[in-house]
């Protein structure tokens, strides 16, 4: 991990983000102290879904408009 000032992020921010970028972390000190950790983000899953119709809720005989007046139960 890389130690570094604000005053020394501001001005070397976009080296500091490509180095973060590659997998390096940076800890930012404020007035010599530790301030703010800067990591790597994690990348996100991505959700593979085949066959999302497989899994859906059936109807139970109900049209849209019906289960919506069914769930508002009398509040509108």
């Amino acid at each position: 991990m890389k130690t570094v000032s604000v005053r020394e992020m501001k001005a070397n921010w976009s080296e500091i983000e490509r180095q973060v970028q590659q997998g390096e972390t940076f800890e930012v000190l404020s007035h010599g102290k530790p301030s703010v950790r800067i990591v790597p983000a994690t990348p996100r899953q991505v959700l593979k879904w085949d066959n999302h119709l497989a899994t859906a809720v059936e109807a139970k005989g109900r049209s849209g408009s019906e289960a919506v007046d069914f769930n508002r139960d009398g509040r509108w």
